[in-house]
């Protein structure tokens, strides 16, 4: 179960969930060691993490043939999360085999969307999986619709690379030793900086610099210096529910990890546009901007491309105690 979950996606790739298993159950926690609390200081993203990889954990129930019941945890017990107990079940299914493989090729891709649109049977598939993990999404198409996120990308993206604070704190998760099995590998990072035609603004991870940069020698398709990058029309999807307390950004995060191995299924890559729900008044916001009933918690964009390049993991010995 937890040589599983531990490919779960998370915030940085901080991987900050703990697990312990207590006479059969399986308790899930926050590891405190792993905060970002420039960026994440309710610890919202860090809970949607850990949600992701109990999502897996529950997969890995699945898999050997048991059904997996699980019980939140109460505010009062925090950082403990939930519990997790095994039922008998049933032979594990073809589907969850595929969501397996899903999980294990699954990883996050910063490099430019080929122009073609996501199939519609895809996105249903995606829509489903959600609503299966007790949240909801919609699913921003045309340029119109993706306009809010797009201003909010920006004002949001300025405002965190102009504090020291924030600089120092992402520095600190993209420039870790290959013994951490931790943080952002540049090979991952590099390829958001890359120029594109999109109004989707990715995270700069470049510390020390600025988006917007001027593109140098070879950025352009056919090498040359001013060759336009080929037009990105990403779909852009909205996860939230209607809470927002810890209970509700576990669940995003089911839902979320539900969502990405989906996408894998269909050959559609997919990368977090986070920035736009960093800050409370930018989460706010979205929701009023776009009408939306209740609390966004995650937003990606998702288009064709090559599969990212795979980012380190911890073993199983780190997270399980």
């Amino acid at each position: 179960m937890i040589e599983l979950a531990r490919h779960a996606p998370s915030v940085h790739n901080t991987q900050p969930w703990q697990f312990r298993d207590d006479r059969g159950v399986l308790t899930v926690r926050r590891d405190e060691t792993r905060r970002l609390p420039v960026l994440d200081p309710d610890a919202r993203q860090q809970t949607i993490s850990c949600g992701a990889a109990l999502h897996l954990a529950s997969l890995g129930l699945r898999l050997q043939g048991f059904e997996p019941v699980l019980e939140m945890a109460r505010p009062a017990e925090a950082p403990t999360l939930a519990r997790l107990r095994a039922l008998p079940g049933h032979p594990a299914a073809g589907e969850d085999a595929a969501l397996e493989q899903a999980a294990r090729s699954r990883h996050m891709q910063r490099a430019r969307f080929e122009d073609r649109e996501v199939d519609p049977e895809v996105v249903e598939a995606m829509r489903g999986a959600v609503q299966g993990a007790g949240a909801w999404v919609r699913f921003l198409k045309g340029a119109s619709e993706q306009l809010a996120v797009a201003v909010l990308l920006n004002h949001a993206d300025h405002q965190e690379v102009s504090d020291e604070s924030y600089r120092e704190e992402l520095e600190a998760w993209t420039s870790r030793p290959a013994s951490a099995r931790d943080g952002l590998v540049p090979e991952a990072t590099d390829l958001g900086a890359t120029p594109r035609a999109s109004d989707v603004r990715l995270r700069d991870f470049a510390v020390g610099e600025r988006p917007g940069r001027a593109p140098g020698r070879g950025d352009g398709p056919d090498g040359s210096d001013d060759a336009p990058p080929p037009v990105e029309h990403p779909l852009v999807a909205i996860i939230g529910t209607t809470g927002d307390g810890p209970s509700d950004w576990l669940v995003a995060g089911q839902a979320l990890c539900a969502l990405l191995l989906q996408a894998e299924i269909g050959g559609v890559q997919a990368s977090p546009l986070g920035q736009v729900l960093d800050r409370p008044w930018t989460r706010r916001r979205l929701a009023g901007e776009l009408g939306l009933v209740g609390h966004p918690q995650m937003v990606l964009r998702l288009g064709h491309a090559e599969p990212g390049p795979a980012t380190p993991r911890r073993p199983v010995r780190d997270v399980l105690t």
